[in-house]
Formats: structure tokens, sequence, C-alpha cells
């Protein structure tokens, strides 16, 4: 007997797409959440009446054609959906020490604008978004390998891939150009997925920037409107979303996943279980050892995790717009060297008074300019962390960390706003609420190893073929989420409808059925453009 015929963990957007297509497709479909609010990384939540929403900063491919956007109108939700586009002329501000560059929507005007600023080097920029391009097009051949055969075939279509993309992306720069300033602009996006440059493979920042190349958007009134209308549409499609309920361990019977065990002890049976849990949770705690396998065993040991982060949410009363911000995000470096961040990241002990070398900033009332009316406007600022500075106050709950922990937050957070204020000078005297969010945060609200913000790190080990696969070696057990396809919400959400589909034995396009769906996009620095309502 089956209490249902899907069962997923975790509510993430990868989890929540799995259940959706599950559900579309006549599955009678469960999905378990710990956290009393659903979304994952894609979440919202409210401070003092201030509603922030700390993963999703900008959604790419949601322009016609997007690959993102066929998702959503092939699930059916896109009619529910809105989304303000960030500024075209600068979706994302980068801001190396005292010199600024804003990056386009359009990889050929952002390869004009960097070449009218960098006119000496005009080569090396179209080489490097030549194999960019090429790299980025490669990409949809990566899959899976499952044999030699497979390997061989998949070569013959990623030639570019396989000669520039499996080298480190600072390796690649070197043969595109010297310049420290034009080599910081082409890297420091890297934050998105959370490799060093001298790390990062190529082909997974060729990837993470192909994505954004038509710019990026924010949904209407904050992350939370993914996960809530994914989780709208599952239960009036006849499934269920059930939060404040973990899971303790994945059942296994006759060598195949039968249901689960929840935290409460209760048995919840199902032919097909979808972990939307990071690798470290799925094989470290949830499915029993004994039938995790040596090799997977070892791997997961050894399994290094991305980097986490230290959020700073804040309440700023001041004129934003005058201050030179707009609805673009700002990529901050104190220097040319965006791996001076990583080395941040890495250290095993922080004291507060360290400076930090870069953030990440971004107004979200200027993203949707219709969130609140008051004049007060809602800022995140993030820098790169590690959780191990963190490792000491890890068992203790929160409220009962002590003086050092809450000392420590204090001077962090005036360290993240001395960068803030070199390029927003004054901030700091306009903030009326403040809030700083360190890696345990993570690990407690998103039940994510090691804090990771993007699963498991993002090298060649971990990456494409060699990443986590949406099916796994357990029959009716299957993973999604940021450490099987790609990190990001856009990776994210098709690694959900790739297990889905692996679970049905279809293909993802056999579940993007929906028609007579069109999601409505308007232009955050346009008043013209917005819906009636909002402009008034």
């Amino acid at each position: 007997m089956h209490d249902y015929d899907a069962i997923v963990i975790g509510s993430g957007s990868g989890g929540l797409t799995a259940a959706l297509a599950l559900a579309r497709a006549g599955r009678r479909v469960v999905v378990f959440e710990q956290h009393y609010l659903p979304g994952g990384y894609s979440q919202s939540f409210e401070l003092s009446g201030f509603r922030f929403s700390p993963g999703i900063h900008y959604v790419g491919a949601l322009r016609p054609g997007g690959t993102l956007r066929r998702v959503y109108e092939g699930l059916g939700v896109a009619n529910d959906l809105e989304f303000f586009e960030l500024n075209r002329d600068g979706y994302d501000h980068v801001v190396v020490g005292t010199e600024r560059f804003d990056i386009p929507a359009g990889k050929a005007r952002f390869a004009e604008r960097l070449k009218q600023r960098f006119p000496s080097e005009s080569a090396g920029i179209d080489h490097y978004f030549d194999v960019i391009g090429r790299i980025a097009d490669e990409l949809g051949w990566a899959a899976p390998i499952h044999g030699l055969r497979e390997a061989a075939a998949m070569a013959l279509h990623v030639p570019t891939l396989l000669r520039h993309g499996l080298t480190p992306l600072a390796h690649f720069l070197d043969g595109c150009t010297r310049d420290p300033l034009l080599r910081a602009i082409l890297s420091i996006q890297a934050g998105d997925h959370g490799m060093a440059p001298s790390r990062a493979p190529t082909a997974l920042h060729a990837g993470l920037q192909a994505y954004y190349f038509d710019g990026g958007c924010y949904p209407r009134g904050g992350g939370h409107l993914i996960p809530e209308t994914l989780s709208r549409h599952i239960v009036a499609h006849g499934g269920e979303v059930v939060l404040r309920t973990p899971v303790e361990r994945i059942l296994i019977e006759d060598g195949r996943a039968v249901g689960v065990r929840l935290g409460d002890g209760r048995e919840v049976r199902a032919p097909i279980v979808v972990s939307n849990a990071d690798p470290g949770v799925t094989w470290g705690r949830l499915v029993p050892p004994e039938h995790v396998g040596w090799l997977l065993r070892k791997r997961i040991e050894h399994l290094h995790f991305s980097v986490s982060t230290l959020s700073l949410f804040m309440a700023v009363d001041m004129d934003l717009r005058a201050a030179g911000l707009d609805s673009g995000n700002v990529w901050f470096s104190r220097t040319s060297d965006i791996d001076a961040s990583y080395e941040y990241a890495a250290r095993a002990t922080l004291t507060g008074r360290e400076e930090i070398p870069g953030i990440f900033f971004n107004a979200t009332t200027l993203k949707d300019p219709t969130m609140r009316g008051d004049g007060i406007h809602t800022v995140e600022a993030m820098a790169i962390s590690s959780v191990d500075p963190f490792a000491r106050w890890q068992d203790l709950p929160p409220g009962k960390r002590g003086d050092d922990y809450r000392q420590l937050k204090l001077d962090l957070t005036e360290r993240i706003l001395d960068a803030v204020d070199c390029f927003v000078p004054g901030l700091r005297a306009r903030t009326v609420f403040r809030a700083l969010g360190t890696p345990l945060t993570n690990v407690r609200f998103l039940n994510a190893t090691r804090g990771g913000i993007y699963g498991t790190e993002k090298t060649l080990g971990n990456l494409g073929p060699f990443g986590f696969d949406v099916a796994t070696h357990i029959p009716g057990l299957f993973q999604c989420g940021a450490s099987t396809l790609a990190p990001g919400i856009n990776g994210v959400t098709h690694s959900g409808l790739s297990a889905a589909a692996a679970a049905l034995g279809c293909t993802p396009d056999d579940l993007l059925t929906a028609t007579g769906q069109g999601l409505r996009i308007y232009s955050a620095e346009d008043r013209a453009s917005w819906p009636e309502n909002a402009r008034r």
C-alpha cells in the first residue's frame, strides 16, 4: 500500500518543480519541508516588518525564448508570475576600487562597451566572448556519462569546452588580456557560482555569464513569489506541501526506495522519492549507510561544499537613486584581485577586525519599486564566508550563543558597512534596521551542509557529467538541486524537471504541456511599463 505516488524532500525550487511536474502528470504528490517557510534559497522572510529575499537577487532566461521562461510556461505557472526587469543599461554594476563599469544586457553590447573602455584590448575581448559563447552553446551536450561510448559521443559535440572549458578561468583570461581591471570585470560575477577565478572551471563561468547575457529580472513582491506560486499549483493538482515536517530517513526495502520516516516517527510510503536535500544530507544522513556503497561513501566523506555568506539585511531611510543606485546589483571589490574575497572566505578564524575585500549589494525596493511606498528601502549586502569561524557556536541554539558571538556579528556588520561606504557614502548613518545572518543561519533554516549556498563546490569533479545525477543507483530514489545539473534558480529548476522526467521515464519536454501562458515582465526603470495598480 502506498500513501502517495511520490514524496519530495525539501521545498527548494528544484523540489517544488519536481513535485509540480509529477502532480501535473497525475501523480499524488507530497512535499515535506523542515522549515516553516517554503522555498529553500527562494524564500522570503520578514524582520521587524521588512521583507528580505536572500537567495533570489536576479533571474535570467525569462525573456521570450528563455529556457526558464519556457519551464514556467510549460508547467502552467507563468500567468501567475510577474517580474521587474533590472536596468538593461547596467543590470550588474562593477566597482573595483574607485573604478566603475556597468554591465549591460546583450552580449554584443557588453563586448562593445568593454572595447570602448579598453580599446587596446579589443582582440582579447572578442576572443573571450567568442569562446565563452561557444562553450555555453556546447554545455547542452554535457550530460551524465555512463560508459566510454557515451563519453566519446559527447566529446564530438564539445570541442571548445574540452579545449578551454576545463582550465581555470584565470588561466583562460591569460590568453585574452593582462589588464587587471578588465580581468576583474570579466570575473567578478564568479560570486554567482562561488568559485574563485583561479579555481573556477572556465565552463562553469561561461554558463553563468551566458545565462545573464540578456539581463536579469526580479520577482514582483520578492523571491517568495516563485515558491508560493509553485506550491499553490501543486495543491491545485491534488498535491500537498507540508511545512515544519523534517524527514529523518529514506526507507529502502528490497533494494529500492519505498518512502520516508518523518522526524516524529511516522512512516509515509511512495514508490518515488525525490530528495532536494544536498548530497551531504541525502547520502550522509537520510539514506541508510548500508545502501550508500563504499565508493559513494568515500566521495561524500571527501566532498567539499560551496562557500557560504555573511548576509547583512538592512532598511535605510535614504534616497538611494540620488546616491547613484538603481535596480542593478553592485559587485564591489577593493582590489582587481577577485581571488581576495575567496581568500577571506577560507579563513578558519575571524576577529571582526579584518577588512572585507568585496561584497555583493542590492536594493530590493529599487528592483521592485512597488514593494514599499514609505520612502524606506530594503537592501542586502553579502560577503563570501565559511562556516569554520563560527564552528564553536554551531551546536548552540540561537539566542544562547553568548556575548562573543553577538560581538563578532556586530563587528562583522561594521566591516560590511565599511565596504558599502566605499560606493554609497552615508548609508551607514541612515540605516533604521540591521540584522546579520552568518553561515549558521543557512545551516539552521536551509539544512545546508556547512551553510553552502551552491551545494557542492563546483570543481570539475562536481560539474556537468561528473556531478550528481538526478537518477541514483537506488531504484525509486531521485535527487535534484544545486549539486546536480547546475547552481542557481535556473539550474535547480531544470534539475527538478529532469528528476521528475527520470522518475516517470519520459523527457523533460514531455512534462511541459501547458498552453495559453504568458510571463509578465515590467521595467523597474520605466514607471509607464508598470501595471496600472502599481503606478498609483
